[in-house]
């Protein structure tokens, strides 16, 4: 059976996670110990490790004692992330409830500030991209609770997360915020009400955050889950585009 780690052990854990293909941002944050849960076999001597943040991080050896029980125990639904000597497994607990899909991991860019800036500027006239505080943080929330629900409270949010939102009309239409924050690294999460979309906001929010980021020494991360997201993060400037399969298990999904 899996155990909790702490962050005494953590230590030990980065090397079962060197193949994982994406949301290196996430990864980064769980290892510091800054967020989410964080499970393995032996806390001590792990060959296998579970990170639960939003999505299941797997990492180590597929093969473990551990690792069946662990995959049959999903909470449903479940989006998973993992190096390929986790399908075979995964497949056959889940079989074709197995659902797969590709997301596209990417790199920072060498940034042209005057360009980032270029986005905000390009803005409507009374529409500014601002930083997300405790007055409107609610309201942040309420674009879309992937905004801020990795953290433990909109509280938690203000002190040790990070957000950038445009307000029209009293609510927010777009927002970027750190869906996993570390010491080193931030991962970029876009939402946009549907009715402003395509319209340059998720944009001018991206790239104030890729300037936070430069700021204090964050490398911004970006993970594309369609191609408008692709799309948006060529248009900003990260690259080395590296496709990957990521696994997702419906609600009503059953293990064989």
């Amino acid at each position: 059976m899996l155990q909790a780690v702490t962050s005494a052990n953590l230590g030990g854990l980065p090397s079962l996670f060197a193949k994982l293909p994406g949301l290196h941002g996430c990864l980064q944050a769980a290892l510091e110990g800054a967020m989410g849960l964080v499970f393995a076999d032996s806390p001590e001597q792990p060959t296998m490790a579970l990170i639960k943040l939003d999505f299941y991080l797997l990492g180590g050896d597929a093969g473990a004692a551990d690792a069946e029980r662990t995959v049959r125990g999903f909470t449903l639904p479940a989006s998973v992330i993992a190096d390929t000597s986790w399908e075979p497994l995964l497949r056959r607990v889940w079989g074709d409830a197995l659902l797969t899909r590709t997301r596209v991991a990417f790199g920072p860019g060498g940034w042209d500030r005057q360009r980032l800036r270029a986005f905000g500027d390009a803005l409507p006239d009374g529409m500014t991209v601002r930083r997300i505080g405790s007055r409107d943080v609610r309201g942040f929330g309420e674009l879309a609770e992937s905004l801020v629900y990795n953290f433990d409270s909109l509280d938690d949010f203000v002190e040790r997360g990070v957000g950038f939102g445009i307000e029209h009309e009293g609510r927010f239409i777009s927002g970027c915020s750190s869906f996993a924050i570390s010491s080193h690294s931030l991962e970029f999460e876009i939402q946009t009400h549907p009715g402003y979309q395509r319209r340059g906001f998720a944009s001018a929010t991206a790239a104030a955050m890729i300037e936070h980021c430069l700021d204090n020494g964050l490398e911004p991360c970006w993970d594309a889950h369609n191609n408008v997201s692709v799309a948006l993060a060529t248009r900003l400037g990260f690259v080395d585009p590296t496709p990957y399969t990521a696994y997702t298990l419906a609600s009503d999904a059953l293990p064989l």
